[in-house]
């Protein structure tokens, strides 16, 4: 059971978002829950990133992060710097969703590194911590959601991401997965022309009639009849790329694979749009490092969440040093 792994010592780093957790006790919440879980363990992975955590409040949101990971069989807290206890791997955002990372046993938090960002930063949050993968090779792990709304907030919040992450204390190789709420606009070599074009191919809002909420991903104009054009707005996810961010499903080419769409409740996909908007993205150091790239479509992961799990694997020993 698990994903496929190209080797034995590698490490696969997940990104989810779960849709809501928490939000519902009733008997359809306490189910879904299940789903969540059943997902996560057929995932088998090694690092989970996830977003949409629900909770009114830090303490709260912090029991349930922990109740997740125990639940799939990983843990959360990372310890303080002076030996206490520490607290769970969890940023709470500012509208009651919150982001949070875990992993397994066998992978060591380094005390002290836990960095959280919410309120003040984002329209949700980013939470970083730095593991121990092993052999005492250090990776910087994050977990993101972009906002939904506001195409200028993103462009500009994904530079201030660019800049805490390049900021703070820690190792050079970072991941950070996310729901990016944007396309990628990475590039990749054209084997046949040599030349650089876009990894994603094509614009998902092409052909589609205009529906409200593509203010909050396209860019439009209008011809010489005054009829509205539309277009992805791939400003934001350039921003990631030329901060030196970069898309893992991109940087192996990897076939492309939506992450959403397939949701009854997802607008975009009631209109025919399939999206790729969960993924991971990567600093320079670890290009050279990875090795494969998934996302689960599986029944039950269209089952659990309105969004698919995104995973990217890399092989520690083989991290660059500059």
């Amino acid at each position: 059971m698990g994903l496929p792994r190209t080797s034995p010592d590698s490490v696969l780093f997940t990104s989810y978002n779960v849709l809501n957790l928490f939000q519902d006790d009733s008997a359809a919440g306490r189910e879904r829950y299940r789903l969540v879980v059943g997902s996560i363990r057929a995932l088998g992975t090694d690092v989970l990133a996830v977003q949409e955590i629900r909770a009114p409040d830090e303490a709260t949101a912090q029991a349930r992060l922990l109740e997740l990971a125990g639940d799939v069989g990983m843990v959360c807290a990372v310890p303080g710097p002076d030996g206490d206890p520490g607290r769970p791997a969890l940023a709470v955002g500012a509208h009651g969703y919150h982001c949070g990372l875990m992993w397994h046993e066998d992978v060591e938090p380094v005390p002290g590194s836990l960095r959280c960002h919410g309120a003040g930063y984002f329209w949700h949050s980013l939470a970083s911590v730095d593991l121990d993968v092993g052999g005492g090779v250090l990776v910087r792990h994050a977990a993101h959601h972009a906002t939904p709304f506001g195409r200028r907030l993103r462009a500009d919040q994904n530079e201030l991401l660019a800049a805490l992450l390049a900021d703070a204390p820690s190792a050079a190789a970072t991941l950070v997965g996310a729901d990016w709420n944007t396309q990628c606009a990475d590039r990749v070599r054209d084997e046949r022309s040599g030349e650089w074009v876009l990894y994603e191919p094509r614009d998902p809002y092409e052909g589609a009639e205009w529906f409200a909420e593509m203010i909050y991903q396209c860019e439009w104009d209008y011809d010489e009849k005054g009829l509205r054009r539309h277009r992805v707005d791939r400003h934001p996810g350039d921003v990631l790329w030329a901060a030196g961010l970069y898309d893992a499903a991109a940087a192996l080419n990897a076939p492309w694979q939506a992450t959403v769409g397939h949701h009854v409740d997802d607008p975009y996909g009631a209109h025919g749009i399939w999206r790729r908007i969960d993924g991971i993205r990567v600093t320079r150091r670890v290009l050279g490092a990875l090795r494969a790239y998934h996302v689960t479509d599986s029944e039950l992961a269209r089952r659990a969440s309105d969004h698919l799990p995104a995973t990217a694997e890399y092989l520690p020993s083989a991290l660059a040093e500059a």
